[in-house]
């Protein structure tokens, strides 16, 4: 026995040290450990930055947070005991135009003044009796729009108090059209959503529900002017009010008033109210979900059951929903909910919670519900509080609420900001591609360099421990960006030669700021159904036993091999029916069905079913096409796509209906260049995307830059400026995509009015004097003026280190939505282009879209254009759009490609001008056999000529030599040759 336990003795040894050294690593890099770092004190000027003065972020609002305490320190208090009512006929001033004025509005009689067009105010007085802290109100009516919420801005005597006062939401009402719907296999199905027109009050709070309270104006004395200015939607102001903050009681305080009343606990009740059958709420998008557990009521072994509500989409700032029960005795309840909240790792969940439209009590302000990676059951606030209840109907409301992180995000935010500041510091003295061997002494040149450093790591640690006095526990990954953030500049701090080398890591940290505050605004939570019950009933189990969760595990398994899970709705058999693939979500694709069943096949009575491919594999195309099993339509298609098929005579030539030029007429010219072959049209685009200039409209000013570029020669300028400024100027080039680099030539090649071929499409045109130039000018942003190579521009956009650049769709919806900060700050307008000699700017640009095609071996040709002709018509696609918006909020806002559909989607009118504007001169670039070379000859020539310093020229003679080639073999290929 001694001698095996002798012999273990040496590895369990080894073992033990390798554990010990684990543990010590492990602790060194908790996240929790860089709270407890030392840091020298600092005073307040030594942390200051050089360009303070210069500062971007000194030309905006401060935010709320930032506002209120600078007011507090200075000893401003709440006001007390003043209500003020303002009717909304009774303005001051109003606009010359906008307004509209009506005698009646939902049965109640009076002069109503609704401000309808963008840019439309009114301004009101208020006659203030002492100075203090204020909140205000407003009851509105939200008219018929465009179905979006309705955005406000507040000024008081002439400027913003803080940002978040420039873009204020009221929401519109939502309702289901009617019951939910089943298919044939038993799937269930939302109903569509109607707005439910009427009477609300909203306090002025902040749309993004940062702020936990009702936000609070401080106002002297004396008369004020409150302007209202419209950004969105149209809106009846039935009263302002302007009143002292009001304070809620505490629990406690509750509980003293309960006793007073001798309201005693109820007995022997259980009232649970399915969440998915809320009767109103704030947002079309909050609609049923379905969830899988077996415990999830009402659950559906064989079919799809909506059964939960949220999944998703309840989680920004602002959306409430509510819904009304029945109570058989007055008495004190326990309410609570089946809830799950498992998507931010240690964050608990926030919701405002209302009874009968009050917060009962201040708990209830931010009710939270703890993070677990399962189904919870337990009382709002995680906490037995009682609620009196009288006998009869109530209703509940519960609203997303991120309060208690707010002053976290603050924190975070402006250390994200100092950060960029910082950087563009250090490269005014470095350079943006700095010697890492040389020595730059960067203290004697950056002011206060480690002093701002650590400050910056003081207040990571601060709001770490904000974020673990809530509750969230050391280690959580979700505050693991904060940490590596404070290492990092606590590293930098102590070893200032270091950062040179660390520029882009310490660039990228301050990016990743931003995206960590971005992603924990998304309060998700799902909701299976509310619990009313008295003290003496147990909460329900939260959760099916193990046993029963295997047995419909294995049910759901069986069913996988027999269930059609990409057929959507009703599966029709009668042989007047086409079939269509959605390259698209199942959400997509069930907007279709349902609109193509109400309308389509009611009004030509052809019924289609409809199947869900993966979008971007155009691999089942090919196979369905030469499998002789390929649809009869195919939408959300690729631009690539179309002529692949066309080539090998796979596509019906849609020019050969009589009407295709009216249909054509829908789209811009430019837009159909890609789905043309050999005289013959083979695809109807969907949808469009557009480049153009977005601008900090703040940094612009803060330059002195009064002239928004207008041509590249302008940009040339522009640039050197910018990069004085340790800023830089945007234009989009992705290294690993191939079949990007033509699209990001194009603008250049024909706005230098170039073509990619020639001789009828069979040789390259990129051998002619105006590719050169195009080249030319395209490389010399990169090889000459340095521009980066590689940046996230949304979040340098934000940061103010690129303040202006040449951006996509997808930028315009991120800004839209991700960005209220810079509300106000920042416009878009159509890209540069080359003056003519006529002196008019070309600005030709193309973008990449979806579309529709007919195979031809299907035998419902007539069939299915008119099919196509309904989908791509401005009626379905404007319904469509708004359907999706409906559903998966403005994210998901649809670019469509039909103009007069566009026009009518709920974009800002502004932004509506420039991208018609821009489409003016939309211009697609041709797809020929063997075009895919010169996507490929386009990245070398770019790494040759910006990276290894060719010459233009000769960079692209070999390359036209080897497309010629490539493109002369596949016209040989496909026999056209």
């Amino acid at each position: 026995m001694r001698k095996p336990f002798r012999r273990m003795i040496f590895p369990l040894l080894i073992l033990a040290v390798i554990g010990a050294l684990f543990g010590l690593w492990r602790n060194s890099n908790q996240l929790a450990s860089i709270t407890t770092v030392h840091i020298p004190q600092i005073a307040s000027a030594g942390a200051q930055s050089g360009l303070s003065e210069n500062d971007i972020w000194t030309k905006l609002e401060p935010s709320f947070l930032e506002y209120y305490e600078d007011l507090k320190s200075k000893g401003i208090q709440d006001s007390t005991s003043v209500d003020m009512v303002i009717k909304g006929s009774a303005y001051a001033q109003r606009s010359a135009f906008g307004m509209k004025e009506m005698k009646v509005l939902e049965n109640e009689a009076g002069v109503f003044i609704a401000a309808t067009n963008e840019d439309s105010w009114l301004t009101y007085e208020a006659d203030i009796p002492v100075d203090g802290f204020y909140q205000m109100g407003i009851r509105y009516y939200a008219l018929e729009g465009k179905r979006s919420s309705v955005l406000r801005s507040f000024q008081i005597d002439g400027a913003y108090p803080f940002f978040q006062a420039k873009r204020l939401e009221f929401q519109r009402m939502w309702e289901e059209a009617g019951k939910t719907t089943f298919d044939k296999q038993g799937n269930e199905y939302n109903p569509s959503q109607k707005e439910k027109f009427g009477w609300q009050y909203r306090e002025l709070r902040d749309p993004e529900a940062k702020v936990s309270e009702a936000f609070r104006f401080y106002l002297t004395k004396g008369r004020h002017q409150i302007r209202i200015n419209t950004i969105r939607e149209p809106m009846v102001i039935g009263e302002l009010r302007v009143y002292s903050p009001i304070k809620l009681p505490s629990y406690e305080q509750k509980l003293e008033e309960y006793k007073e009343n001798n309201y005693l606990p109820a007995t022997n009740q259980l009232i649970k109210i399915q969440a998915e059958s809320a009767i109103i709420k704030s947002d079309p998008t909050l609609r049923r979900g379905e969830d899988r557990e077996p415990a999830t009521e009402p659950y559906n072994r064989y079919a799809t059951a909506l059964n939960v509500v949220g999944r998703g989409t309840w989680h920004r700032g602002g959306q409430w929903i509510e819904w009304e029960f029945e109570m058989p005795e007055s008495g004190l309840y326990h309410i609570g909910a089946r809830f799950g909240a498992w998507w931010l790792h240690g964050f608990p969940i926030e919701r405002i919670v209302t009874i009968d439209g009050e917060i009962p009590f201040q708990e209830m302000n931010n009710a939270k519900f703890p993070y677990h990676a399962s189904h919870q059951s337990g009382p709002f606030g995680n906490k037995d509080y009682l609620f009196y209840l009288e006998k009869g109907k109530h209703r509940i409301r519960m609203e997303v609420q991120i309060g208690s992180l707010g002053e976290v995000f603050d924190i975070v935010q402006n250390v994200s900001r100092n950060m960029s500041v910082l950087s563009r510091e250090i490269i005014m003295v470095t350079g943006t591609t700095p010697d890492v061997n040389r020595v730059w002494d960067l203290s004697s040149h950056v002011p206060n360099l480690e002093a701002r450093l650590y400050a910056m790591v003081k207040e990571l640690q601060n709001s770490l421990n904000k974020l673990y006095a809530l509750g969230i526990w050391e280690g959580s990954q979700q505050t693991s960006t904060l940490e590596l953030a404070g290492y990092q500049m606590l590293s930098m701090a102590e070893d200032t030669d270091t950062i040179p080398s660390r520029l882009t890591q310490f660039r990228d940290t301050a990016s990743s700021l931003g995206l960590w505050i971005t992603s924990l605004n998304k309060q998700d939570m799902e909701l299976d159904y509310l619990v009313v019950k008295s003290p003496d009933v147990e909460w329900p189990k939260p959760g099916a036993g193990y046993f029963k969760k295997l047995l419909y595990s294995a049910s759901d398994f069986a069913l996988s091999f027999v269930k059609d899970y990409r057929g959507i709705g009703d599966v029709s058999t009668e042989e007047r029916t086409i079939h269509v693939w959605v390259s698209r979500g199942r959400d997509w694709a069930e907007i279709i069905k349902r609109l193509a069943d109400e309308d389509f096949t009611a009004k030509t009575g052809i019924k289609i079913n409809v199947n869900t491919i993966p979008a971007g594999n155009s691999g089942l195309l090919m196979l369905g096409a030469t499998s002789g099993k390929s649809p009869d339509v195919a939408i959300g298609v690729e631009s690539t796509v179309p002529f692949d098929f066309a080539v090998r005579n796979a596509l019906v030539n849609l020019g050969d209906f009589p009407d295709y030029p009216d249909v054509a007429a829908r789209f811009r010219p430019g837009a159909l260049i890609p789905y043309k072959y050999r005289d013959g049209h083979y695809a109807l685009p969907e949808t469009q995307n557009f480049n153009m200039l977005f601008y900090r409209t703040d940094i612009m000013e803060e330059l002195g830059i009064r002239n928004i570029p207008e041509t590249w020669d302008d940009v040339l300028h522009l640039i050197p400026q910018l990069q004085q400024k340790g800023m830089d100027f945007y234009y989009p080039h992705v290294i690993t995509a191939a079949s990007n680099a033509a699209s990001e030539f194009s603008p250049f090649l024909f706005q230098h009015g170039g073509e990619f071929y020639k001789q009828n499409e069979r040789e390259s045109a990129l051998d002619s004097p105006e590719a050169l130039k195009a080249l030319k000018l395209w490389t010399a942003l990169f090889k000459d003026y340095k521009i980066p190579v590689e940046a996230n521009f949304y979040n340098r956009f934000r940061t103010g280190e690129m303040p202006i650049g040449v951006a996509d769709y997808s930028t315009y919806l991120l800004l839209s939505t991700a960005a209220p900060e810079l509300n106000g700050w920042w416009e878009m307008k159509p890209m540069p282009g080359v003056r003519q000699e006529s002196g008019e700017i070309n600005r030709s640009t193309g973008g990449a879209a979806q579309t529709g095609i007919i195979f031809k071996n299907s035998k419902l040709q007539k069939e299915s254009w008119e099919f196509l002709k309904w989908w791509t018509s401005a009626d379905i696609q404007e319904e469509f759009g708004i359907e999706l918006e409906s559903l998966l909020g403005v994210e998901a806002r649809w670019n469509t490609a039909n103009v007069e559909a566009l026009k009518r989607l709920p974009w800002p009118q502004r932004d509506i001008e420039s991208i018609t504007e821009q489409w003016d001169w939309f211009k697609e670039r041709q797809i020929v056999p063997g075009s895919y070379f010169t996507d490929r000859y386009m990245v070398n020539v770019w790494n040759e000529v910006v990276l290894q310093n060719t010459n233009e020229r000769e960079s692209l003679d070999d390359a036209v030599k080897l497309i010629n080639k490539e493109l002369l073999k596949k016209r040989i290929e496909f026999g056209i040759e």
